[in-house]
């Protein structure tokens, strides 16, 4: 992240004490994964904004399997070698002056198509955020987020490849059955932005995240980080860009092009049922 932008990020989150997903009636990062006293709370899950994005093919082994909330037992899905997707965390400003400030910089997904061999489980659920409620019908899931290094100047080169702090998701597309959200105009600002900018949020969603186990073929595990906090992807209005990045994460390191703005995904909890 540019220099400029975390001195932005910082003088936002100073001019809020408590940031809080007023409709969900949470503070923004602090649910936790236990009700045990005894352990730790999970670290906070950003706004991300997203954009189409292309690439050359990264390096994608057969036989990843996917565990979450809808398929417990898991499922092995066809990932695409050439990602669509590309997000960064963001701040996000409410007509109000609430802020949403970005807790963890590093904190990127690039998303990879999916399908899978079997049907699985998509029941009905009810999904909360500050812009609303909504009962929401999943379809079949379609992308895989996997959490990503990003440099707007050359190769990341860390170490581990997978930035700490940062759940990988499962995205679903979503329709809306009943009730709604209501998203005012908001001003966002990330990486790509030297400020924030207008932005309008479609209130209709399109994709349910969910945070998502993910193991290799080679037993190596990546686990849920934070179970509690979803991501719920709205249209959004055009922000500014930067291509191409640089993303890196243990599918390989690319140079990723950057299209057009896409999605503002908004932390959200949700209920089966």
């Amino acid at each position: 992240m540019s220099k400029s932008l975390r001195a932005t990020s910082v003088k936002l989150a100073l001019a809020t004490a408590v940031v809080a997903l007023s409709a969900g009636g949470m503070v923004a990062g602090v649910a936790a994964a236990s009700t045990s006293p005894h352990l730790a709370q999970p670290p906070p899950v950003d706004h991300q904004l997203c954009y189409t994005a292309s690439s050359t093919g990264f390096k994608i082994p057969a036989g990843v399997r996917l565990i979450n909330q809808f398929s417990p037992n898991g499922f092995v899905p066809t990932i695409r070698h050439v990602p669509v997707l590309h997000c960064n965390p963001t701040v996000k400003i409410l007509p109000t002056g609430q802020v949403f400030p970005i807790t963890n910089p590093n904190a990127h997904l690039v998303c990879f198509p999916i399908t899978v061999p079997t049907p699985q489980p998509t029941p009905t659920v009810v999904v909360t955020n500050q812009f609303g409620q909504a009962v929401l019908i999943p379809g079949q899931p379609n992308r895989l987020c996997v959490p990503s290094w990003t440099s707007l100047t050359g190769p990341p080169g860390k170490t581990p490849k997978t930035p700490p702090r940062l759940n990988h998701f499962t995205c679903y597309p979503v329709r809306v059955a009943s009730g709604g959200y209501h998203p005012p105009p908001v001003m966002l600002q990330d990486e790509f932005a030297p400020a924030p900018v207008n932005a309008q949020v479609n209130p209709v969603p399109q994709e349910l995240c969910l945070p998502t186990e993910k193991i290799l073929p080679t037993g190596k595990t990546f686990p849920i980080i934070n179970p509690t906090l979803h991501l719920l992807c709205f249209p959004v209005t055009p922000t500014p860009i930067i291509s191409p990045v640089f993303d890196e994460n243990q599918f390989g390191t690319r140079t990723v092009t950057i299209h057009a703005t896409k999605f503002l995904c908004v932390p959200s909890t949700k209920q089966i049922g």
